[in-house]
């Protein structure tokens, strides 16, 4: 009977390049001593050659910390985590950083205890990706973060603002105000908004898409805005008390995310109104692919760069004092928002 190979081991790893198993030991698990370059890269050529992985673990205990990033996200299913997270495993890939992705599976209230266990598990950095900007555990939670810097790792929050740790926020306002300044240049002059006052990232949206309009002279009063939850049903509910106040229809509606707006468009459609010939609308986010039905026209919206705030997070743990790269957003003008010329043809 054959006997099972066995894995290689730091001894073997010694013996091949000629050195002690504490040298060793110091070029693969990391330690406060220099190792002179040439026993450096005689360990690592060996290392190479007998096969041997370094040990994890022995590198925690080593160094207090091991060569990882801790990902706590929300549902995976959400393409806003997906892509974020998408984002962290291709920049953590470029630093030789294995990353160990947690999910909430949906239940923000397992965010503090996921993060608890990272600690437990020592990774150099962490990274937390969330949506909300408050509720009732964000301040332990923060507190949670802060405490794994104090143990030597390095936190980053993406998605919201805090005092406690760095943040990564997506660029929320220059979004809106882009899409403003390009929807006045298809001729657009009358607009109405539907929104939400529970998340600071759409109010900073709105804030931008008004300083786009007011760049041209144009005006969007708080008389031209509904308010609703974050659903296709509430852009349905949104839509409808718009169509019930007195007065002409805007040229557009602008809708603080894609859902709402797939929603208004449902409810324009039911009240025998065309979109984009009667009304024009405009999404933002770009997370429902864009798509009103298989048959008809597309959304307009705006891409977050999901994606590079990933990435932004990580580089933010490896090398806080850099210089970060600025994060753009992308307008994307579809069928929903034809040139105005082009409707009156």
């Amino acid at each position: 009977m054959t006997a099972a190979p066995q894995r290689a081991r730091l001894k073997d790893v010694a013996r091949e390049a000629g050195v002690s198993p504490a040298t060793a030991s110091r070029v693969l698990n990391g330690s406060d001593r220099a190792v002179a370059e040439e026993f450096r890269a005689r360990v690592l050529a060996a290392a190479e050659k007998v096969g041997y992985l370094p040990n994890l673990a022995a590198q925690a205990t080593v160094r207090g910390h091991y060569p990882a990033i801790g990902l706590v996200v929300g549902d995976l299913r959400d393409i806003f985590f997906a892509r974020v997270a998408h984002g962290v495993i291709l920049e953590a890939t470029r630093h030789d950083l294995v990353v160990n992705i947690q999910s909430t599976e949906g239940d923000p209230g397992r965010e503090q205890s996921l993060i608890r266990d990272l600690r437990r598990q020592r990774p150099q950095y962490l990274v937390l990706v969330r949506k909300r900007d408050e509720d009732r555990a964000r301040t332990q939670l923060l507190s949670e973060l802060h405490q794994f810097e104090v143990e030597g790792g390095r936190a980053v929050v993406v998605g919201e603002s805090t005092d406690l740790v760095p943040a990564v926020r997506p660029p929320d306002f220059d979004g809106g105000k882009a899409l403003a300044i390009a929807l006045v240049g298809l001729g657009y002059r009358s607009f109405a908004a539907i929104c939400s006052t529970d998340k600071t990232s759409w109010r900073e949206r709105l804030d931008g898409f008004r300083t786009g309009l007011s760049a041209a002279g144009i005006a969007l009063p708080d008389s031209a805005i509904a308010t609703t939850e974050h659903s296709l049903p509430g852009g349905v509910a949104a839509m409808a008390e718009l169509l019930a106040r007195r007065g002409p229809l805007p040229e557009l509606i602008f809708a603080i995310e894609d859902a709402i707006a797939l929603g208004a468009i449902a409810e324009l459609r039911r009240n025998r109104l065309d979109v984009p010939r009667d009304v024009a609308v405009s999404g933002y986010g770009d997370r429902e692919l864009g798509v009103v039905d298989p048959t008809s026209i597309t959304l307009s919206t705006v891409r977050t760069p999901l994606e590079e705030m990933g990435a932004l997070g990580v580089r933010s743990c490896v090398n806080p004092l850099a210089p970060a790269a600025p994060l753009i957003p992308q307008v994307i003008l579809r069928g929903t928002t034809p040139r105005v010329r082009a409707l009156k043809d």
